[in-house]
């Protein structure tokens, strides 16, 4: 195989820097060479060690900070997104970025080797494989939700990272929601890991810590799941085929697996009428049948009611998955809770979460994801 790192001695036109052959686009060098014969891998590729491996037999990169950085920030801290040059043991790589979900870490890139042989490609790639891929997927940077925004009938996805202490820790869940709710959250928990798709209904009143519980179990489940927060009066705005069409490229880019969460949902739970029909079909889809079973969606409805006017297909054993109403926590639970945060005693029944948390001054710091136990949470029960 040649080994020349020199540059081509004609500068190729723009149109020229990729060469179509059979369909295929050859990088300039490779094309130059007679290179011809190409090896695909796409997934984690550690780039900022492999470009610098490369050095100066790159031939053309670019590098850029993440989203939300400034581009006035330490230019060291820029990342290489696209690059192509000389490999370190032979053969000319292509480096891109291909479709990743924003919610995952670390992102996805294609790789492709050009050769002088399909067994000197194959062989450049496991060699490229053995000491720069990353087998092994580090935990995500921080507790994070996918926020799902329509933009013309169609679904955009943006990373929201939360806080740690917006997190209630599996140990003291029976503090924050009443005694038996670690048993219930456990068996739901086996659930969501056990089955592909259904649905889950989280009922009860604003304030009694449905969106907290959700928070939380994003991050306990982190490196297993990826939640997308939806609010389900957006629901209706997006059609089922583009619906279809953003789940199965959300699939393709991570194989994580998908939970969407409609909040305050009650409109589209409630039986089917001429206003809600459409929404109760797409819901009915996305959590039994074909549908289901090709897209694996599970999905987590709240809502400020309860359960008694929901659509009875809903509520289908073999879709629902788990039900829970959240209700405030009696004077006793109340003042224990409000002990441990060092907050105020409310001193009476019927107190929510958010009325707890919404008073004065000093409070302990809340239990964290970073403090919680490798047990509990994560027992192995199973919903009845």
């Amino acid at each position: 195989m040649q080994t020349n790192h020199q540059k081509p001695g004609i500068t190729p036109s723009a149109h020229l820097a990729y060469t179509d052959v059979c369909s295929q686009n050859i990088p300039w060098p490779a094309f130059e060479r007679g290179w011809l014969h190409g090896r695909v891998c796409t997934g984690p590729w550690d780039l900022p060690r492999l470009a610098e491996k490369m050095g100066d037999a790159l031939w053309m990169s670019h590098y850029s900070f993440d989203d939300g950085e400034p581009d006035t920030a330490d230019l060291r801290r820029a990342k290489p997104r696209v690059f192509a040059g000389f490999g370190p043991t032979g053969g000319f790589i292509d480096v891109r970025p291909c479709r990743s979900s924003v919610v995952e870490d670390p992102p996805r890139s294609s790789l492709c080797v050009h050769a002088a042989s399909t067994l000197q490609a194959m062989q450049v790639l496991e060699d490229l494989r053995k000491e720069y891929f990353v087998t092994s997927i580090p935990p995500a940077t921080g507790p994070r939700i996918a926020l799902l925004n329509v933009s013309y009938s169609s679904l955009e996805v943006h990373r929201v990272n939360i806080s740690e202490n917006q997190l209630v820790a599996p140990e003291n869940f029976d503090l924050f929601y009443g005694d038996g709710a670690l048993a219930w959250a456990n068996a739901w928990v086996a659930k969501l890991q056990e089955r592909r798709y259904g649905l889950s209904l989280l009922c009860g009143a604003p304030g009694t810590g449905k969106t907290t519980l959700l928070r939380s179990l994003s991050a306990w489940l982190g490196e297993s799941h990826l939640f997308y927060y939806m609010p389900a009066t957006r629901f209706g705005s997006v059609d089922s085929g583009e619906v279809v069409t953003f789940w199965a490229g959300e699939n393709r880019a991570s194989k994580l697996r998908k939970v969407l969460v409609l909040e305050d949902a009650d409109t589209i739970l409630l039986h089917r009428n001429s206003e809600n029909r459409d929404q109760v079909a797409t819901l009915l889809n996305l959590t039994d049948g074909i549908l289901g079973d090709a897209l694996g969606l599970q999905i987590v409805c709240t809502m400020n009611g309860t359960a008694n006017d929901i659509d009875p297909a809903l509520l289908r054993p073999g879709r629902l998955m788990a039900h829970r109403e959240f209700k405030p926590l009696t004077g006793a639970a109340a003042h224990r809770l409000a002990s441990f945060l060092g907050k105020p005693n409310l001193g009476s029944d019927g107190i929510t979460l958010a009325q707890i948390f919404d008073t004065s001054p000093q409070q302990k710091s809340v239990p964290t994801l970073a403090t919680r136990p490798k047990i509990g949470f994560f027992a192995a029960d199973h919903l009845e």
